[in-house]
Protein backbone atom coordinates (compact mmCIF):
# COMPACT_ATOMS: atom_id res chain seq x y z
CA UNK A 1 0.00 0.00 0.00
CA UNK A 2 2.97 2.42 0.92
CA UNK A 3 4.43 1.97 -2.44
CA UNK A 4 1.49 2.10 -4.00
CA UNK A 5 0.79 5.67 -2.50
CA UNK A 6 4.13 6.85 -3.03
CA UNK A 7 3.57 5.79 -6.88
CA UNK A 8 1.03 7.97 -7.25
CA UNK A 9 1.70 10.87 -5.61
CA UNK A 10 5.28 10.58 -7.79
CA UNK A 11 3.18 10.35 -11.12
CA UNK A 12 0.62 13.29 -9.90
CA UNK A 13 3.43 16.00 -8.96
CA UNK A 14 5.61 14.87 -12.60
CA UNK A 15 2.13 15.47 -14.06
CA UNK A 16 1.31 18.47 -12.39
CA UNK A 17 4.77 20.14 -13.22
CA UNK A 18 4.31 19.42 -16.66
CA UNK A 19 1.39 20.96 -17.91
CA UNK A 20 2.37 23.86 -15.24
CA UNK A 21 5.20 24.07 -17.31
CA UNK A 22 3.44 23.91 -20.55
CA UNK A 23 0.86 26.19 -19.67
CA UNK A 24 2.04 29.73 -21.09
CA UNK A 25 1.25 29.89 -24.50
CA UNK A 26 1.26 33.38 -24.24
CA UNK A 27 3.58 35.66 -26.81
CA UNK A 28 5.77 37.83 -24.73
CA UNK A 29 4.60 41.73 -25.15
CA UNK A 30 7.31 43.96 -27.30
CA UNK A 31 9.02 46.90 -25.01
CA UNK A 32 7.53 49.89 -24.77
CA UNK A 33 9.47 52.93 -26.22
CA UNK A 34 12.45 51.81 -24.04
CA UNK A 35 15.29 53.81 -24.73
CA UNK A 36 18.75 52.71 -23.74
CA UNK A 37 20.30 55.23 -20.87
CA UNK A 38 22.19 58.35 -21.86
CA UNK A 39 25.92 58.61 -21.54
CA UNK A 40 27.05 60.69 -19.10
CA UNK A 41 29.34 63.15 -19.76
CA UNK A 42 32.68 62.63 -19.35
CA UNK A 43 34.27 63.92 -16.53
CA UNK A 44 36.53 66.52 -18.47
CA UNK A 45 39.81 65.57 -15.86
CA UNK A 46 39.28 61.96 -16.56
CA UNK A 47 39.15 62.86 -20.20
CA UNK A 48 42.54 64.51 -20.30
CA UNK A 49 44.12 61.34 -18.51
CA UNK A 50 42.79 59.15 -20.97
CA UNK A 51 44.25 61.46 -23.46
CA UNK A 52 47.29 60.99 -21.83
CA UNK A 53 47.13 57.77 -21.94
CA UNK A 54 46.47 57.35 -25.21
CA UNK A 55 49.69 59.70 -26.39
CA UNK A 56 51.52 57.47 -24.23
CA UNK A 57 51.01 54.04 -25.36
CA UNK A 58 51.92 55.65 -28.71
CA UNK A 59 55.07 56.76 -27.76
CA UNK A 60 55.65 53.48 -26.08
CA UNK A 61 54.92 51.85 -29.34
CA UNK A 62 56.82 54.13 -31.60
CA UNK A 63 60.39 53.64 -28.89
CA UNK A 64 59.42 50.14 -29.10
CA UNK A 65 59.44 49.99 -33.04
CA UNK A 66 62.68 52.25 -32.63
CA UNK A 67 64.84 49.78 -30.53
CA UNK A 68 63.60 46.53 -32.50
CA UNK A 69 65.03 48.58 -35.51
CA UNK A 70 68.46 49.66 -33.31
CA UNK A 71 68.49 46.04 -32.45
CA UNK A 72 67.97 44.25 -35.74
CA UNK A 73 70.32 47.00 -37.61
CA UNK A 74 73.30 46.20 -34.90
CA UNK A 75 73.07 42.32 -35.27
CA UNK A 76 73.47 42.56 -38.82
CA UNK A 77 77.06 44.45 -38.73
Amino acid sequence: MNKMLIKLTGTALAAMLITGCAANNEDVPPPENEQPPAEEPMDPDMEQDENNMEDDMNKDEENMEEDVEEDTGDDQQ
